[in-house]
């Protein structure tokens, strides 16, 4: 990871000792945007596109926040046998004025963490917008383009958002601590918005690389950053090419092509149809 965006003078003083921010450096940005991104997310959408754009970006990063009163003492789980601790990194990016939070979602003290976390953006990244990216299960086939719709608190910045996808962008999701961020934001003034990208039910739990380039996309447009998508491309290219089989099998695809014609699936076919998918994908890793 490219860390030379990033001012390397030290700040062992920046935040005092009861602060759970702890720096390695400080950045030096006369504004930026507010990028906030969650592990875990529907697809792993948020999680890959804040890994894309602190690469793209060249992000360095610059602060940690201590996870003690925001995950439970028993908060590590494993994947893989492999350990996962909960970690809230942020990252900055002076060439493209940008300061990124890939973080997992806090499980007490949200509004602490949250506000914690703008309090960063505005002192130190002299955050002039938030944006954050979020995944939803949708009833759709992976053959159809990925939708994106946004939450904001600002009418400028929602004009601004029609002006490069379709309409429909009122749209309105479950809580989400992507919907508390863009609350306490709008508190401040801080205009901000969130972006759900549809990621269809049977790629919930799968990574779904057709909706990051979606929404890396849009926002990239948002930000007026010029960034080469092509290995998006071809990771969202090669996860179609494993799921094109199963369009091979009548039973599967024609309840693929059910889903691309706008039509219903009961429980049943939507179990029949994540398993087939699951297995795929798992069979090709």
């Amino acid at each position: 990871m490219n860390s030379s965006e990033v001012k390397r003078a030290m700040v062992p003083d920046v935040a005092n000792k009861d602060s759970p921010l702890r720096f390695t450096c400080q950045p030096r940005l006369e504004q930026s945007s507010f990028i906030a991104g969650w592990t875990r997310d529907t697809g792993a959408i948020s999680q890959l596109a804040a890994d894309y754009l602190i690469k793209a970006s060249g992000a360095g990063e610059f602060c940690q926040l201590e996870p003690a009163g925001f995950y439970p003492v028993g908060g590590v789980t494993v994947v893989d046998d492999v350990a996962q601790f909960p970690l809230s990194r942020f990252f900055c990016s002076e060439s493209h004025s940008a300061v990124i939070l890939r973080a997992d979602e806090p499980q007490s003290n949200r509004y602490e963490f949250l506000n914690t976390a703008l309090d960063l953006a505005q002192q130190y990244g002299k955050a002039t917008g938030l944006y954050t990216i979020n995944g939803i299960a949708a009833l759709t086939a992976h053959t159809t383009p990925r939708r994106v719709f946004g939450v904001f608190n600002d009418m400028a910045m929602q004009r601004r958002l029609q002006e490069l996808v379709p309409a429909d962008t009122n749209w309105q999701g479950p809580p989400h601590v992507s919907t508390y961020l863009l609350w306490l934001a709008g508190q401040r003034h801080l205009p901000g918005v969130n972006l759900w990208v549809e990621v269809p039910f049977y790629l919930a739990d799968h990574e779904d690389h057709q909706s990051v380039k979606a929404v890396v996309s849009l926002l990239s447009m948002m930000l007026g950053w010029e960034l080469d998508l092509s290995e998006l491309d071809r990771l969202a290219a090669d996860q179609n090419g494993k799921l094109a089989a199963l369009e091979d099998d009548p039973g599967i695809g024609e309840k693929i092509h059910a889903l691309e014609e706008g039509l219903s699936l009961n429980r049943q076919e939507q179990m029949e149809l994540k398993e087939a998918v699951g297995s795929a994908l798992k069979g090709s890793s």
